[in-house]
């Protein structure tokens, strides 16, 4: 398996070919980022927290921005005189959706690799985009997908791999776009702290860089999965964690983190914790959001707690989540808060 960086960029791809070859896009194009930097309930004697809503994405997600960049790039490096486009990826779950969806919208066709424990939810939005879909054993998890995806590309070469774990337009666009809207959205306020799970590193990175530029001695912590943490000798697993986040198994590292020129502190959050945490979040301020959205701000919380009242702590909130996750939230605080009265 191939864990080279590739494709570097100075700036984002630019969406000008995509948007003349496929005017269908601009709608899409249009609605994409720009999403609320809001402040979040952080610690009553510690720094503010400020959040980055992207469930305001057109698919719901911060991976509508890492999808539409490579599209974009790929659309961009295609000669279409030669044939068709045809693309190919490895996701846990937004991103296949975020694909798959602008597939459709294009005529694209566009083959994802996801684990087999993704939900029926998503299973029936990749079949309403008409995406090819291979799956591949959950205990396996990133490594096993990524592995997948580029055998794929290697045994029939009509495919374009993305690869989103790899290609550096992800860290581009989360430069040049997600840490640059945040950067414009701070009015001003200097950020003290970043807090970002690692999926494949491309936000940690890449946002890391836009905020840098505010504070070179920016604090930057990564979250991740209790039951499968960034970095972990333990061999990959199936076990339920926080979505869209968790390491890749015998002592693989996410390439991209090593962009950020000092070792990154982790912290862990159990799958429960952040399950509980996004009932708790969206009792206190009506916002819904998803397990790893509900784990950053755990962490956000704990490095805010250490910081004085005049300090800022930036995360994000990758997406929404899941109505069904919320209310498994909400049942095991009720236990909680049952066995604290009893």
């Amino acid at each position: 398996m191939d864990f080279d960086l590739f494709n570097t960029q100075s700036a984002a791809p630019s969406p000008a070919k995509a948007l003349d070859m496929f005017p269908q896009l601009r709608d899409f194009s249009a609605s994409l980022g720009n999403t609320p930097l809001v402040e979040v309930p952080g610690p009553q004697n510690g720094g503010r927290i400020f959040a980055k809503l992207e469930s305001k994405n057109p698919s719901g997600s911060i991976k509508d921005r890492v999808a539409f960049g490579l599209f974009c790039d790929a659309i961009n490096a295609h000669d279409f005189n030669q044939g068709p486009l045809k693309l190919l990826d490895s996701s846990g779950g937004n991103m296949a959706k975020a694909l798959a969806h602008l597939g459709h919208l294009c005529g694209l066709p566009v083959h994802v690799v996801i684990p087999d424990s993704a939900p029926e939810v998503l299973l029936q939005s990749l079949s309403d985009s008409n995406a090819i879909v291979t799956k591949v054993d959950s205990s396996h998890f990133l490594l096993g997908i990524i592995a997948r995806s580029q055998q794929i590309a290697r045994t029939e070469p009509g495919w374009t791999l993305l690869s989103q774990h790899l290609n550096l337009v992800n860290t581009s666009v989360h430069q040049h776009h997600t840490g640059a809207e945040i950067s414009r959205q701070l009015d001003g306020r200097r950020p003290d702290a970043w807090i970002a799970a690692i999926g494949t590193g491309g936000t940690l990175a890449g946002v890391y860089a836009a905020l840098a530029q505010q504070n070179q001695d920016l604090r930057v912590v990564g979250c991740t999965p209790r039951e499968l943490p960034f970095g972990t000798m333990e061999p990959p697993n199936g076990t339920a964690r926080f979505a869209g986040a968790g390491g890749f198994g015998f002592g693989f590292r996410q390439p991209f983190v090593s962009l950020i020129p000092y070792e990154v502190p982790f912290q862990t959050v159990s799958h429960e914790e952040s399950l509980k945490a996004m009932f708790r979040f969206f009792e206190e301020t009506g916002i819904p959001i998803g397990g790893s959205a509900a784990a950053n701000w755990i962490v956000a919380g704990n490095v805010a707690s250490e910081l004085d009242k005049e300090a800022s702590v930036v995360t994000i909130f990758p997406d929404a989540g899941s109505d069904a996750d919320r209310e498994r939230g909400r049942q095991l605080l009720d236990n909680e808060r049952q066995t604290t009265r009893s």
